[in-house]
């Protein structure tokens, strides 16, 4: 279950030559049962990975599957719940934005501040995280990281 690739967008609120992965995903449920699926522990145990509280006030998620092995430091930036989070993974900034227009909501993940030769190495993560998030919401298997074809120049 690979699903529509996201696009690729010049950076604007950068001096640099940044770009930022742009993805939408719309899932027949309420906004709060998308938000939940997103922020909560509980659930995201089950799609994404253990998360736990860091000595520092940030918190690590341990990823179930996928690229990246270890436990990965996380630090809210921004929240306005239910529609608005934002979050530092390192170097990362990731912006989520929830809204909800009759019985579908729609999740827009940005992933900025990335060099333009990295994004095709970066982007089939993030696609595949969102992969899971739906196959969670939707109560289908989880799409496995092997499962997906390798890239040149891919991370491992």
């Amino acid at each position: 279950m690979m699903s529509m690739l996201g696009e690729v967008r010049p950076e604007h609120d950068s001096s640099d030559d940044l770009v930022l992965l742009h993805y939408l995903r719309s899932f027949h449920q309420p906004l709060l049962a998308v938000w939940s699926a997103t922020t909560e522990r509980e659930q995201l145990a089950a799609w994404l990975g253990t998360v736990a509280d860091a000595d520092d006030g940030a918190l690590t998620i341990t990823p179930l599957d996928g690229p990246v092995a270890g436990p990965v430091a996380v630090r809210v930036e921004h929240c306005l719940a239910p529609h608005q989070l934002t979050v530092r993974i390192d170097d990362c900034v990731l912006e989520l934005r929830l809204t909800q227009v009759g019985v579908v909501t729609t999740v827009e993940l940005i992933r900025r501040h990335l060099c333009p030769a990295d994004a095709g190495a970066v982007g089939p993560r993030w696609q595949y995280l969102l992969d899971r998030l739906t196959a969670h919401l939707s109560q289908q298997p989880l799409p496995r990281w092997t499962d997906y074809p390798k890239r040149p120049n891919e991370y491992r």
